[in-house]
């Protein structure tokens, strides 16, 4: 079926006394097809729904389970037992092997239908007529052929992938997320997947604008691997912490720096180039509602031709070159990650999600999650902490919370506790007080000012029926902590000057040393000195000169810093 066009949508309308003809029937056919189908694309995605495990049998023979697939037209396809296959007898394995890579190569899946069934006809005189049944079938196929970057359109909402490197050796790919807030930690994984024996080791840089390697607040961020330092599994995941600078509604870049790339196999240096860009939007509006908001803005038109040249992989199977043959060594399901969400899966997920409290480490969400300050709250913090009574609730036994960080940095603190009752009630001191309404627990909490944490303590003064209870925190800090804080506070203007021609455009960052509150005001000294926005991007007047330009707190107007820039031609 070479027809991917699904709409517009014409079905027939039926009437007493109308001539049908077979036209009339294959669109009725047509329409309901269509429609599920599209149904099928926007709503489900594409790829494997159930099964379809690739299994070596032996070094020159896989199986495919059986299993559901929806490919990039929403087209179902069922593999309704399991296939056994020789590698060589699979469509496209000439072309593939003769590609120039022995390395590896992609097994496939695609929809394909065909006729079946004799049938006669009446209306002609030797009654002989075409097929009468159309059979949904599936073809396997090899190719050597890689998928862009946009496969996982799941993901391609929430983050980007750019492939910086690939070669029949060695591919490296940058993935970040699409959006993030102002000061808002940026987290770049570096995908590598090696394809040979030998071990690959590489280094280059990447240049950041609009952001910061968090580890030195540089702009530069040195990408450096080894694969002699891991056990050799030929895939690895390194991850650099960055942090988006001060700036809003614009876009920050992490870009290779071609020059500075150095790779070998075995330490014996290799040559290959490497390139590529990944852009994050830094906005001001929550980055889940962005995400959503760009899922639900992209016309149809252009999400269905975003996927009409995608293949269905099933698995990347790795080869050893023996002579004229290759020998199958492992197998690699859905290599990228094809899958398709049901409702089997969201459910489970969900209960995960519900048992755990959404926290990644499978932990409850309340123990230990500071509610992190806002401006105006700099100096408080609070949160809700559960404390675990399963193993025991007799009187005087003592139970302990995890290390709860209250997010006010170093120092002292003063932290208030109270319990919440089963009525959502918190009760604050002495709980003997409110007997009825109250789990008979005393509380303390014991601070560590050099780790910005504390612990809490529960004892049971009485029998205790309950298995957990829950105690809402109130971090303070001191006030003299308050008063050194100030004292220690500065802002420093990146670069410390500048030169720069008339009318050229150039990002400054702030850096806010001890502040809780980040936010700084711009300006230009003279007025006439050119101009800067709120992100720090100075724009240069057409007269030489030499100007100031000044960065001031918001939240401490007496903190600021100035740096003087020289325009000329």
């Amino acid at each position: 079926m070479k027809n991917t066009q699904l709409y517009p949508f014409e079905r027939t309308k039926y009437y007493y006394g109308m001539l049908l003809n077979v036209d009339d029937f294959n669109a009725e056919q047509r329409y309901m097809n269509d429609k599920r189908r599209l149904v099928n694309r926007l709503i489900h995605g594409m790829g494997v729904v159930c099964g379809l495990n690739v299994v070596r049998l032996d070094d020159s023979t896989i199986s495919v389970e059986s299993g559901m697939a929806l490919d990039n037209t929403g087209r179902e396809i069922v593999v309704d037992v399991p296939v056994t296959k020789k590698l060589s007898m699979i469509n496209g394995y000439e072309s593939a092997m003769n590609s120039g890579s022995n390395a590896y190569v992609y097994l496939c899946l695609e929809y394909s239908e065909g006729e079946r069934g004799a049938s006669y006809s009446i209306a002609d005189g030797d009654g002989k007529a075409p097929n009468g049944k159309i059979r949904e079938n599936f073809n396997l196929y090899l190719t050597s052929s890689e998928p862009d970057d946009s496969i996982d359109q799941v993901r391609d909402f929430s983050e980007q992938t750019v492939t910086v490197f690939s070669n029949d050796q060695l591919c490296i790919r940058h993935i970040t997320p699409r959006y993030v807030n102002p000061m808002m930690p940026v987290e770049l994984r570096v995908e590598i997947e090696t394809f040979t024996k030998q071990f690959a080791a590489f280094s280059y840089d990447v240049q950041l604008v609009c952001m910061n390697n968090e580890e030195d607040e540089s702009s530069v961020l040195t990408v450096k691997f080894n694969e002699s330092l891991f056990d050799k599994s030929g895939r690895y995941t390194l991850v650099y912490k960055l942090r988006a600078t001060n700036v809003t509604d614009t876009t920050g870049t992490i870009k290779v720096d071609p020059s500075t790339f150095t790779l070998a196999f075995d330490k014996v240096p290799a040559t290959g180039t490497i390139a590529g860009s990944s852009s994050v939007s830094i906005i001001s509006e929550g980055v889940e509602d962005a995400a959503i908001r760009a899922c639900y803005e992209r016309d149809m038109d252009t999400l269905l031709r975003s996927t009409m040249g995608h293949r269905l992989y099933l698995a990347r199977i790795n080869l050893v070159n023996a002579g004229d043959t290759a020998i199958i060594e492992d197998v690699l399901n859905v290599p990228f990650r094809q899958y398709v969400a049901g409702s089997v899966m969201l459910s489970a997920m969900h209960r995960m999600h519900r048992f755990t409290g959404g926290s990644a480490e499978g932990k409850p969400a309340e123990s230990g999650n500071a509610v992190i300050p806002r401006a105006s709250d700099k100096d408080v913090a609070s949160g809700i902490c559960r404390i675990d009574l399963s193993s025991g609730s007799l009187k005087n036994k003592v139970f302990f919370s995890e290390e709860i960080t209250h997010g006010l940095g170093l120092g002292s603190v003063t932290i208030q506790l109270g319990i919440i009752t089963s009525d959502k009630k918190t009760v604050y001191g002495d709980p003997k007080i409110f007997k009825e309404d109250c789990p008979q627990l005393v509380l303390g909490a014991k601070t560590d000012p050099s780790r910005g944490s504390f612990v809490i303590g529960a004892m049971t003064i009485a029998t205790v029926l309950d298995d957990y209870v829950d105690v809402k925190w109130t971090a303070i800090r001191d006030a003299d902590e308050t008063v050194s804080e100030k004292n220690n506070m500065k802002i420093m203007i990146k670069p410390n000057s500048l030169i720069i021609k008339p009318k050229e455009n150039r990002y400054l960052e702030a850096v806010c040393v001890n502040m809780t509150n980040k936010t700084v005001r711009w300006s230009v000294v003279p007025e006439t000195g050119g101009s800067i926005d709120q992100n720090g991007l100075y724009t240069a007047p057409a007269s030489e000169g030499v100007y100031e330009v000044v960065a001031q707190s918001a939240a401490y107007p007496e903190v600021k810093a100035s740096i003087m820039v020289v325009v000329r031609d």
